[in-house]
């Protein structure tokens, strides 16, 4: 279907709205942006994101690390609410009172956090699965709780919307980093997870941001350690049923030092 010219009058402070879409990748320009925005208006939009965030040991909560003033958890929650989500799940074992204590029920960042305790270790598959009955039939994001990204959770979202599969997982090349896995790609879609000792297929980071269907909850078997990375998501590939959406900007696990200090020195630039 052809497009058509419109000429459209904005206010200025809308068009610095607008810009915030503009990454030059993914949105290039605002007339890219205006149409984007359009289109996510008229699809199913997502208002609820799960964040993962595990953590056998309550001491030790990089998510709860402050850069500047505030921790890393805030700063992913500030983004999915200027995104428009605004109903976060937090799935967590032990560090779920550390947590609680934080942020409460969210209501001072304009957010509604609820709480889906692991009494013990359940993978993240298994993490999701004890969740499942705070989520309701439509698509919805999860994020680990330990990285920071500035991706554009829109364009993500977008994408997905767009590939009409189970999951899509935001993906960074890491080309020549051996350590990492590799993913076999056919277009958008991940074909196969293979071993980082086979040459072929690109070398990438799983980002740990994914847009799932609600559909994916019913491949996890109830009260079982599962994990998406390693049980769920290569099936899903086989089935054809998952796509990657390849992302260039930053990203950093916050569990290490380095990268963690990397982050720090973003973020503060940006405050």
């Amino acid at each position: 279907m052809g497009k058509q010219r419109l000429t459209i009058t904005l206010s200025e402070s809308i068009l610095k709205k607008v810009d915030k879409y503009i990454d030059g990748v993914q949105i290039r320009n605002r007339s890219h942006a205006i149409e984007s925005l359009l289109e996510n208006s008229f699809s199913p939009s997502i208002d609820t994101a799960v964040i993962l965030a595990g953590g056998r040991k309550a001491t030790h909560i990089p998510a709860l690390k402050k850069i500047g003033e505030r921790t890393v958890l805030a700063i992913t929650f500030e983004k999915l609410r200027d995104c428009g989500i605004d109903r976060i799940i937090i799935c967590a074992g032990t560090v779920t009172s550390s947590i609680k204590k934080e942020f409460g029920d969210g209501s001072a960042l304009g957010i509604t956090l609820l709480y889906s305790h692991e009494p013990e270790e359940m993978g993240t598959a298994g993490a999701l699965k004890l969740a499942e009955n705070l989520l309701s039939e439509d698509p919805f994001l999860v994020i680990h709780a330990d990285v920071l990204s500035d991706l554009n959770l829109a364009s993500l979202i977008e994408f997905h919307q767009q590939e009409n599969t189970a999951a899509t997982i935001a993906v960074k090349p890491a080309m020549g980093t051996k350590e990492l896995g590799h993913v076999f790609l056919s277009g958008n879609k991940i074909q196969a997870f293979l071993d980082s000792s086979e040459q072929r297929g690109i070398s990438i980071i799983n980002t740990g941001m994914y847009v799932l269907e609600p559909s994916v909850l019913g491949s996890i078997k109830k009260n079982s350690k599962l994990y998406l990375e390693k049980d769920i998501f290569p099936n899903l590939a086989k089935q054809g049923d998952l796509s990657a959406f390849v992302f260039q900007g930053n990203w950093f696990d916050v569990t290490k030092d380095e990268p963690f200090q990397e982050a720090s020195d973003v973020w503060d630039s940006d405050d």
